[in-house]
């Protein structure tokens, strides 16, 4: 008997594991191969008769026309458009959208990537998955922190694609969606789908403390904390795109509608600010203390290495990274604002603590940074807060 096809979804599956793969290596991201994705070769089987083939047409400006190639931005995008108003049903898709949403973020690390985005309106998309608060919705943050936010080998760049691209996403209302979630609103998280492990109903059943707990729940409370803790970390970093790429001459007057929400509302978001700064110094600082007594630091001391570069690197796993950025944000806040500056120097003085604190973490953050905008900006920041 003739063995049974290989179901459409599965092959989808597989496919889009390999292209997810292909789209992370370094040397795709670095442009040392492969071609901008909307503009791909089509695909030639070695089983083409060469005779048939025709010559590729020319468009005015010399390329080829568009026929002969294919729009790999535009097949991620209708991909995803599929489940931006619903969940996946069965797992084999969950686990395809979560390979969809990992290539086009990866292939977001190429500016000439992020333009063919924003002009496909692939921005617009992400935030309509973000509205309907489906499972496509944690993707979708996802990549819009990798199409805002930029390479950290480009800090010296240009950054014209990524500056285009936030003032799209405020533009397009990214900024409405973004704050409650910044804020942490359980009505404004997407949920995970029921077929992934952090949407299933024993992602409930982990939290119980007390009585015995299937490892199988406990696998799900960690996916579903885990899944918070991406949704929180993306928020953040979004915010801190936000805030890094937009400038006052900005269009759409992105830089003051920005601006104006850390002012409305008895300044509630720079509180909110304020949390984060301290909950992730503190995560950074256990983190850098965890090391130091464990025996890598240990092995690492033993061959001559050095201890500190060792223990910095743990403390920016730990917490490090969102900790400066937040500290980034509060800044942009303070010091587009007399009144942000003012309420947080009250709110840092009740707990004891001050802006003292958040220029210590600037200051770790630039030591950090290569020369170029991203590191003035910073340094702008400690000087002026």
């Amino acid at each position: 008997t003739a063995p049974a096809p290989i179901p459409p979804a599965v092959l989808r599956l597989h496919a889009s594991e390999v292209l997810s793969a292909i789209l992370q290596h370094e040397d795709y991201s670095a442009q040392r191969c492969g071609d901008r994705l909307a503009s791909l070769p089509k695909y030639k089987s070695a089983f083409d008769d060469d005779l048939d083939e025709k010559p590729a047409a020319k468009a005015d400006d010399g390329s080829e026309k568009k026929e002969n190639t294919i729009d790999g931005i535009e097949v991620l995008l209708m991909a995803i458009a599929a489940f931006r108003k619903s969940d996946p049903q069965i797992e084999v898709e969950c686990e395809f959208l979560e390979n969809v949403f990992d290539a086009l973020a990866a292939s977001l690390l190429r500016e000439d990537n992020v333009v063919d985005f924003v002009n496909a309106e692939g921005i617009e998309l992400m935030l309509r998955c973000l509205r309907q608060k489906v499972h496509a919705g944690g993707g979708a943050l996802k990549v819009l922190n990798f199409a805002l936010s930029g390479s950290a080998r480009d800090s010296s760049g240009s950054n014209d694609a990524y500056i285009k691209a936030c003032e799209t996403f405020v533009n397009a209302g990214g900024i409405k969606l973004l704050f409650p979630l910044y804020m942490a609103r359980k009505s404004a998280i997407p949920s995970p789908a029921a077929c992934s492990e952090g949407g299933s109903s024993l992602a409930k059943k982990g939290k119980h403390n007390g009585g015995t707990v299937s490892k199988r729940a406990k696998r799900a409370a960690h996916a579903r904390k885990k899944w918070l803790m991406e949704v929180e970390q993306n928020s953040i970093n979004i915010m801190y795109a936000l805030t890094r790429h937009i400038a006052k001459d900005s269009e759409y007057d992105a830089h003051a509608r920005l601006l104006v929400k850390f002012v409305e509302d008895d300044c509630e978001k720079c509180d909110r600010t304020i949390e984060l700064c301290q909950k992730y110094d503190e995560k950074a600082r256990i983190a850098e203390y965890q090391y130091f007594r464990s025996d890598e630091a240990e092995e690492t001391e033993k061959m001559g290495m050095d201890i500190e570069l060792g223990a910095l690197n743990a403390k920016l796993r730990g917490g490090g990274g969102t900790f400066h950025r937040s500290c980034a944000i509060l800044s942009f806040a303070c010091v587009g604002s007399k009144r942000c500056r003012g309420h947080a120097m009250d709110q840092l003085k009740l707990q004891g603590s001050g802006l003292s604190v958040i220029k210590l973490g600037l200051t770790e953050f630039a030591s950090l940074l290569s020369d170029g905008r991203q590191k003035s900006q910073i340094e702008y920041y400690i000087t002026e807060i």
